[in-house]
């Protein structure tokens, strides 16, 4: 059995860092595409209609009140799914030319060198795509629930923000 050509603590680096200057410009091309303000005035809206349509039928409205409430929110839930869409067609096809042409052509000279990653007692031997895909995998993941965290604390934030300043405009009048 050949030995494993083993990768340079500097080249995991090196995949590493391409992995974070992906999963960056990624999250900053998604923030382009998707207005977050105007996503969740959407999905308050759908929130709004789906609570009513909750209620006719547990009051056993008619069926074509029910059915017009449904249509209402369709035309909602397809620019819900409209926004969110342009940026996965955009991040996709960019993620696999990544992937499938500018990692090699950087790192394809590694050719079958692994590095070991040892999580938990579980030992995963990583190619350089692997590196990469594995960093852009664990990133991505921090970096979404990060920006998530961060809109719905700026969600409330405006929202009291604006609380206030309705509260200021009753008591001057």
């Amino acid at each position: 059995m050949a030995a494993v050509p083993v990768m340079s603590i500097e080249s995991a680096i090196e995949i590493f860092v391409a992995g974070v200057i992906y999963t960056l410009a990624a999250a900053t091309v998604q923030r382009k595409l998707v207005d977050p303000k105007k996503t969740r005035a959407i999905q308050d809206k759908i929130k709004v209609k789906s609570d009513e349509i909750k209620r006719l039928m547990k009051e056993n409205a008619p069926k074509d009140q029910i059915s017009q409430k449904q249509s209402e929110m369709m035309p909602l839930m397809k620019e819900s799914m409209s926004s969110s869409m342009r940026a996965t067609i955009v991040l996709i096809p960019s993620f696999l030319v990544v992937y499938y042409l500018i990692i090699p052509f950087l790192f394809g000279g590694l050719g079958t060198a692994t590095f070991k990653l040892n999580i938990l007692s579980l030992v995963f031997n990583l190619d350089y795509r692997g590196v990469f895909f594995a960093t852009v995998f664990v990133l991505g993941m921090i970096t979404s629930i990060s920006i998530l965290i961060y809109d719905r604390r700026r969600a409330k934030r405006d929202a009291a923000k604006e609380e206030a300043q309705l509260d200021a405009k009753g008591a001057n009048s």
